[in-house]
């Protein structure tokens, strides 16, 4: 029986869906206090409906392109 590790933060060891890296994820953290909520949410077409969380590394990627301006011309 293997057992997740859980750091002192309540925060469980996780392993990336995309990379395969292991992390640190507090999905389930009470109140919910994870280092993802930091960042921009994700487009609906990136959301895995699994619920599975990706690390620091793929996470940002994913949200980098919601983050960018829209339509906006580069500044001279």
């Amino acid at each position: 029986m293997t057992a997740s590790a859980v750091s002192a933060t309540g925060m469980k060891s996780a392993r990336c869906p995309r990379c395969g890296n292991s992390f640190d994820c507090g999905r389930n953290t009470e109140p919910f206090d994870c280092w993802c909520k930091s960042l921009p949410a994700l487009p609906a077409s990136e959301l895995d409906p699994r619920g599975r969380c990706l690390c620091p590394g793929c996470l940002a990627a994913a949200a980098a392109p919601a983050a960018a301006p829209k339509g906006g011309s580069a500044m001279p």
